[in-house]
């Protein structure tokens, strides 16, 4: 398509920031962030694990006692590829708020407030991802979710997770909820570990905190970290899980592969002005997938 040369420092300039802007609609959601990154993930990755099992044999007798054992395996990490294609006519913002700062005249054509649009498309590509990472599904009939797998259906699909059934309703039941994923999580994960909550719950677990003295906080500061009282374990608010009633907990680090492409030109970030179509156009396209490396070790609660 052609460009307008008027309009060519923009389409410059998106150029330019291609990969941050790429990196912050993609792997900035807070979920994307707690993870292990995979990067140059085209379409699909395998996560090739090693177990190990050792023996002690008796060391002061002769001989050979071959005991223990390794074993490789893997778990695949799929990918979904998403494209977001949007318009904008500047004719149609001639009738609203935006008037005043389009051009229109011979020769000029350029958007209003091109970084305000932009920084809150970001917003709500990262929201989406955020929600995708933990409540995607293919099987869905919503565009936004059923593009990838995300870790909800993945754990409950996968064998040896240790689930619990909880109550979420009162700010005691989720305090209570909470208490049930730790006392869950291995003992041999235990440090290191997390528990991830929707914020939804999280505040309700907030609550119980305070009323229980539990909780020493600057009410100016926002909250959506916070340590169980006597552990060193940590309890993360992320907006991917409200609305699911559920919480996990493992080793996010360790355990937890968030993988996508973001090493070559097949993530577009692009913005012009289209002579053609007479609008402006955006065009992202990128790949993400999320993946558990060891079932055994996260702790899946449910109502």
């Amino acid at each position: 398509m052609a460009t307008n040369p008027i309009f060519s420092s923009m389409t410059a300039y998106i150029e330019q920031h291609r990969l941050p802007l790429i990196a912050q609609a993609v792997i900035k959601s807070k979920s994307a962030s707690l993870f292990n990154l995979q990067t140059g993930v085209k379409l699909d990755a395998a996560l090739n694990l090693l177990s190990t099992e050792v023996e002690f044999g008796d060391g002061l007798t002769c001989g050979w006692e071959e005991g223990g054992a390794q074993t490789l395996s893997q778990r695949i990490l799929h990918t979904g590829h998403i494209k977001i294609n949007m318009a904008y006519c500047d004719k149609e913002m001639l009738k609203y708020w935006t008037q005043y700062a389009v051009r229109v005249a011979a020769g000029q054509k350029t958007l209003p407030f091109e970084e305000n649009f932009i920084n809150e498309v970001i917003k709500s590509v990262n929201a989406a991802v955020e929600k995708a990472i933990w409540q995607g599904d293919t099987d869905s009939a919503d565009e936004n979710l059923n593009k990838v797998d995300g870790l909800l259906k993945i754990l409950n699909a996968a064998t040896g997770v240790n689930k619990v059934t909880v109550t979420l309703t009162t700010a005691t039941d989720v305090y209570n909820a909470v208490l049930a994923v730790y006392n869950a999580i291995p003992v041999e994960v235990l440090e290191g570990s997390s528990i991830v909550m929707g914020a939804d719950k999280f505040r309700l677990f907030v609550q119980a905190l305070v009323e229980k003295n539990l909780y020493h906080y600057n009410p100016g500061t926002p909250v959506d970290e916070v340590i169980i009282p006597g552990t060193s374990v940590k309890v993360i608010a992320v907006n991917g899980l409200n609305g699911t009633n559920s919480i996990v907990a493992g080793q996010l680090e360790k355990n937890f592969f968030y993988g996508c492409d973001m090493q070559d030109d097949q993530e577009k970030f692009e913005f012009w002005y289209s002579q053609d179509n007479r609008e402006f156009r955006l065009d992202i396209e990128f790949n993400f997938g999320v993946q558990v490396a060891f079932p055994n070790e996260v702790v899946l609660a449910t109502v």
